[in-house]
């Protein structure tokens, strides 16, 4: 989608990605099919670059300090390495004063007992790095499970979390330019399935006072970080009505794909802009939306019937066209426009209905 919002613009692509078959690559003028560690190759890519900007947080921040040294990049490779760690992270929003939920972290075994001591049960037990989508965490209901969970997940540094009890998701999307301007997004109201992003409501309806103080903390977070591009910072609204931070993605966000259809500027463009060196994109709401993910299970019987989809009023249909299918893989998703958030969601209700037929 970057790529893209790129071409639009008018402006030349080259993709580095190790995937052959990259949905990206059908987008680019060229594709360097190698590993992130491969140094040769990095500077050739750097070589046909003007800028370069990244849109996946699983890479060797060592990469990207290398790419830095040779061409513009954006953003910095430091941002990543606080992002990619929930301990960096944390550490951080706490320097920060942001609010987060209760945590300790735990690096070898002799820390689990001083972890449940001052975090307790219920918990989640966290990979320090390279969690997503639900993946890296096990949840620990009781004392008892703590040492099971450390084993299950390998062992590896990680950070035990107090679990909330929650009474909403949101996210915050800023843009941030070199010049310090700064724009937030509409905020979505969040909904996850089996720890997957599910789909978004915009607006959220969760009162001006939450989303304030969410706009507040994204423009703090991404001005200390002195962002240039767009990160998306998710919270948690507890019960009582705390907002906390969970985490941080200095990237386009699966929460801020409504922007393509829903706001004057997308997400994806305003990372263009922001890299670029251009002014920041109108930010503002076409009207009220529903956005929702479709993963591979919508391909259990077969082909799902998108001329029928396509066919309700106010939706549209984006297809990633990646070729490998799996059950919880997102492979595109839809938004629905219309002149209210109820009627979205009876328009989403026919949506769901037709995908299901294909499951």
């Amino acid at each position: 989608m970057l790529a893209g919002e790129a071409r639009r613009l008018g402006y030349r692509v080259a993709i580095f990605d190790p995937d052959p078959e990259s949905p990206a690559a059908g987008l680019a003028d060229r594709h360097w099919c190698s590993d992130f560690s491969d140094r040769n190759a990095l500077a050739e890519f750097a070589s046909a670059a003007d800028v370069i900007t990244y849109e996946f947080e699983n890479l060797p921040a060592e990469s990207l300090t290398f790419l830095e040294s040779k061409v513009a990049l954006f953003p910095s490779p430091e941002i990543l390495r606080i992002c990619q760690d929930r301990r960096r992270e944390k550490a951080f929003l706490l320097q920060r004063r942001c609010p987060v939920a209760a945590f300790c972290p735990v690096e070898r075994a002799e820390d689990l007992t001083k972890a449940l001591s001052l975090v307790g049960t219920p918990a989640l037990l966290k990979t320090a790095r390279l969690g997503y989508d639900g993946k890296g965490q096990v949840e620990v209901s009781e004392p008892a499970d703590l040492e099971g969970a450390w084993h299950e997940l390998g062992k590896v540094p990680a950070i035990l979390e107090k679990k909330v009890s929650l009474e909403a998701e949101l996210s915050a999307i800023v843009g941030r330019s070199a010049t310090g301007a700064l724009a937030v997004f509409p905020i979505p109201r969040n909904f996850h399935r089996e720890g997957i992003f599910d789909y978004s409501l915009v607006p959220s309806g969760l009162g001006e006072r939450i989303e304030g103080i969410a706009r507040a903390m994204a423009v703090e977070i991404a001005s200390a970080l002195s962002l240039i591009g767009v990160i998306a910072v998710e919270f948690f609204l507890a019960e009582g009505g705390q907002l906390l931070v969970n985490e941080l993605a200095p990237r386009p966000h699966n929460s801020g794909h409504f922007t393509l259809d829903g706001c004057v500027t997308s997400q994806f463009e305003q990372q263009l802009r922001a890299i670029a060196g251009l002014p920041l994109g109108d930010v503002s709401l076409r009207g009220p939306l529903l956005l929702r993910n479709i993963l591979g299970d919508a391909w259990t019987q077969g082909e799902p019937d998108w001329e029928a989809l396509l066919s309700l009023p106010g939706l549209r249909l984006h297809l990633y066209g990646k070729r490998r299918l799996s059950a919880k893989r997102k492979m595109g998703h839809y938004s629905v426009i219309a002149s209210s958030i109820q009627e979205a969601r009876a328009i989403d209700e026919r949506a769901q209905a037709i995908l299901r037929s294909s499951r």
